[in-house]
């Protein structure tokens, strides 16, 4: 004999257990109008409830942050570069959970999903502001 679906629905409520929305309850990533700073990141992630999104890149990252394939000049690689960078760290002390979406060849969105944190925003800012990667994510200069 079959679980009726809302003994099932009631049971996973009550265990913390609810299923994923679906992609009709999904907000939809939030796009910012200019590209994101690092300091506009760390106020987002701190300001975003669990399950929120921002966009942080679109494009391929890789070759985007690259000084030799990159079609980006100084300053804005150096922004994509930072910004990712920050994104990891924040992934890092599992403040978001990172996933790219491929839009078209070698094109894809770069999201930050937020988490659930006990942290405070004062406190997930001052956190994101002043860590550092860890020492297998570093790059030589």
């Amino acid at each position: 004999m079959p679980v009726p679906k809302r003994l099932i629905e009631i049971t996973q409520t009550h265990m913390g257990l609810l299923p994923p929305p679906s992609a009709d309850e999904r907000p939809a990533p939030y796009v910012p109008s200019n590209p994101p700073t690092e300091a506009n990141l760390c106020d987002w992630i701190a300001g975003a409830t669990a399950g929120n999104a921002i966009q942080y890149h679109e494009g391929l990252l890789l070759l985007d942050r690259s000084e030799h394939g990159s079609t980006h000049p100084t300053k804005e690689r150096a922004r994509i570069h930072a910004v990712a960078r920050r994104a990891w760290i924040a992934c890092e002390l599992g403040l978001v959970h990172l996933f790219s979406q491929k839009v078209g060849e070698c094109h894809f969105r770069y999201l930050a999903i937020r988490s659930n944190s006990s942290l405070k925003a004062p406190d997930i800012r001052a956190r994101l502001r002043t860590a550092e990667p860890t020492p297998s994510q570093r790059h030589p200069t």
